[in-house]
């Protein structure tokens, strides 16, 4: 398993992405911790210290796993594929090289990606048998992240906008209307956008997580889905750890835990081949 030299996207759109992601984030962190925070206490106690845990752990998850998720080389430049074509492999006509089953090429990355899920426009890299772990550990911390900072500032939000509760939510959908009646002042407008911001981050991880929580009960990588391929369904367990690997129970804490996957993303057993423990 190698990694990249660049963590800077290839593509404009992914650069752009990438960006607002890595400036969202932590202003994110800074907002509730800046802003919202001194609002409910005016001392630090315990509850503030659990606060400032909590968001430290949440974000230091979302970006280390995300991290992990560039610097990890997902292709097979680092692996060994031979020069004969193996039965269920394919030839790429653009790298030259044989590619081992659920692998594909990806003319973003222009290169062929092991197990390849999809290509992330937030990351600018493709989601691949090597660092699919660290893609979805980090969409799960970025939805509990958005989830936890929307119910923390809420009381902030209603207190700030203070308004009438169809009024209230009528702000949040439009604020710059409110603003144009006189409904809340420019301070009003930006509390309002930065909580819909949170509310589409929450939308999309959720949507994001909601897919990839499916393919991985199915056995299957995006592609597989949308082409129905249920080959590679083993049992929920074996689906797990082709993820997250061996030591999947406590991975989800931190990706500093070694969990080492299974194989080495060119070799998987298909349903008909799975031969569950026997007792004996």
């Amino acid at each position: 398993m190698g990694q990249r030299t660049t963590i800077i996207p290839k593509n404009a759109t992914d650069r752009g992405l990438f960006l607002f992601m890595t400036i969202g984030i932590p202003f994110a962190v800074v907002w509730l911790g800046g802003v919202v925070l001194p609002y409910y206490h005016t001392e630090v106690n315990g509850t503030v210290i659990f606060h400032i845990t909590a968001a430290t752990f949440i974000f230091y998850n979302i970006f280390h796993n995300l991290l992990l998720v560039i610097r990890i080389d997902a292709s097979g430049r680092t692996s060994f594929l031979p020069s004969v074509l193996k039965p269920g492999w394919g030839y790429c006509s653009i790298c030259q090289v044989n590619y081992p089953p659920r692998s594909y090429h990806c003319h973003i990355c222009d290169e062929c990606i092991l197990k390849r899920d999809h290509h992330c426009k937030f990351t600018g890299c493709c989601i691949g048998y090597h660092n699919h772990r660290y893609f979805l550990m980090g969409v799960i911390y970025i939805f509990i992240g958005a989830l936890y900072g929307i119910y923390y500032q809420w009381d902030y939000v209603y207190s700030t906008i203070n308004l009438p509760i169809v009024y209230f939510f009528l702000t949040l959908i439009a604020p710059h209307f409110s603003l144009m009646f006189g409904g809340i002042n420019l301070w009003g407008v930006v509390v309002a956008t930065l909580h819909n911001l949170g509310l589409v981050t929450l939308i999309m991880a959720g949507y994001i997580l909601t897919i990839q929580v499916r393919a991985i009960c199915r056995g299957q990588t995006q592609y597989e889905m949308k082409h129905n391929i249920r080959d590679y369904n083993i049992t929920l367990n074996q689906n797990i750890i082709d993820i997250m690997g061996r030591r999947w129970k406590i991975a989800w804490l931190t990706p500093a835990v070694e969990s080492p996957l299974k194989g080495d993303g060119c070799k998987f057993l298909k349903t008909n081949e799975y031969e569950p423990p026997k007792d004996i």
